[in-house]
């Protein structure tokens, strides 16, 4: 039974790498009017700052000085969040592949995590939002009026990222991304800090036999009760 809250409504959509939750949420967001967040754009621009300023990626210590006067500009943007560094935009450099080796690591630590959850829930607070990540239902938004878990076979999402890959001009071996989303995947699972679980009262939504209009369509009636 959908609840009218006096914000809009919050839509956390989940799920492994390469489940399509990026193509799906910038979709949804076109379709429905809603602000897409995507929680690893954050973790990528602290990955990508940090790295530029040679910091140590798994030392926590170092990241929470560094998180301190680390400013992050943020705009609204037809495909998503702008963002920049000083005025420097970097929205296009935190999608180089170097860069989510580096956002996995950082990923994993209490202090950069609970940096992200804070510019999240800020931008989120007036509602009518669709975010997107790994954690968006279990611990960023646990009280979201919608809950969408989205997964699929792994043989099916290494080769949706590897032809992404191609497309972008990158050579890589379809076997490479096979084994790096793998242990993305274990990474995730496994790590200490909010693990990637399915949230509760969500919808499982695997779309491995779906083509992506399909999978907008379904979602669309799980949201729209809702807004």
């Amino acid at each position: 039974m959908p609840i009218n809250h006096p914000r809009g409504a919050i839509v956390t959509l989940d799920g492994p790498a390469g489940a399509g939750k990026s193509t799906l949420a910038k979709k949804l967001a076109q379709r429905l009017n809603l602000l897409y967040l995507e929680s690893g754009a954050f973790y990528r621009a602290v990955a990508l700052e940090a790295h530029r300023r040679s910091g140590e990626l798994l030392s926590s210590e170092w990241l929470t000085t560094f998180l301190a006067d680390f400013e992050l500009q943020v705009s609204p943007g037809s495909q998503g969040l702008k963002l920049a560094v000083n005025g420097r935009d970097i929205t296009a450099a935190i999608r180089e592949p170097a860069v989510s080796e580096g956002a996995s690591l950082v990923a994993t630590l209490r202090p950069v995590r609970q940096w992200v959850l804070a510019r999240l829930r800020q931008l989120a607070a007036p509602g009518r939002v669709i975010a997107e990540g790994r954690d968006m239902g279990t611990r960023v938004f646990p009280e979201a009026e919608v809950k969408i878990f989205l997964e699929a076979d792994l043989k099916v999402r290494a080769r949706r990222r590897w032809l992404e890959l191609q497309a972008q001009g990158k050579t890589i071996h379809l076997d490479t991304v096979y084994h790096d989303m793998a242990l993305r995947d274990q990474r995730d699972r496994e790590r200490r800090e909010d693990p990637l679980q399915v949230p509760e009262g969500a919808y499982r939504l695997d779309n491995t036999g779906y083509d992506p209009e399909q999978v907008v369509e379904i979602c669309i009636t799980v949201i729209e009760p809702y807004l």
